[in-house]
């Protein structure tokens, strides 16, 4: 089988925008905006370290750009669903995740344990289809190594959690909102470095990868 990377560019754009248009029909412009950002912004970047300056995988033959819009849309897609499907879990009739207590860690907790169980199934696939290509190999899961399910729960939590912590100050104003989630992508990267060397070596210490 020939990965045909249009088709999956294409994919994951098509599988973003339908998320977009929830988001702003149920919270509005200002909002969506800074999903886009901290769910497609903040995860591209980190992605595209984890490829480009890691090389920790390669999409074969194709440029950062493409990488970069890629995972742009598709965690933009990712994140919405299983943030969404978290929340129904989680929130009691007639609440949700930005007036109920908890919910603001509880549900980006789970929306990282659902994107993980997700990725149990894409990343087996992707990779038997030649989509993307792992440098590091791991020993417990078809090859995939843990550090891999270690990113997609950091990203899927820290995403949303800095979603609803932002939005949840619903006086603000569409700039001060826009420009909060601009201003939270160097933290957001440095908490997520932080967070994955920490559980990584805690794999590494068991003997794990």
């Amino acid at each position: 089988m020939t990965p045909n990377f249009t088709i999956v560019l294409l994919s994951g754009i098509l599988f973003a925008l339908p998320v977009l248009a929830f988001v702003w029909w149920r919270f509005g412009g200002a909002d969506t905006f800074v999903f886009i950002m901290v769910s497609g912004g903040f995860t591209a970047i980190m992605d595209l370290i984890s490829s480009f300056v890691a090389r920790n995988y390669e999409y074969p033959g194709q440029s950062m750009l493409w990488v970069f819009t890629f995972i742009f849309f598709g965690w933009i897609g990712m994140c919405g669903i299983c943030l969404f499907v978290a929340e129904g879990i989680l929130a009691r009739p007639g609440q949700d995740m930005l007036t109920q207590p908890r919910l603001w860690w509880q549900v980006p907790v789970l929306t990282g344990v659902i994107a993980v169980a997700v990725d149990l199934f894409i990343d087996p696939v992707a990779v038997a289809s030649g989509y993307w290509v792992w440098f590091v190999k791991g020993t417990v899961y078809y090859d995939i190594p843990l550090l891999n399910f270690v990113g997609w729960f950091v990203l899927m939590c820290l995403a949303p959690l800095a979603w609803i912590l932002i939005v949840r100050h619903r006086q603000w104003s569409p700039w001060r909102k826009g420009l909060t989630s601009i201003g939270a992508l160097v933290p957001l990267s440095i908490a997520a470095v932080v967070l994955s060397v920490l559980l990584n070596g805690v794999i590494a210490a068991s003997g794990l990868q």
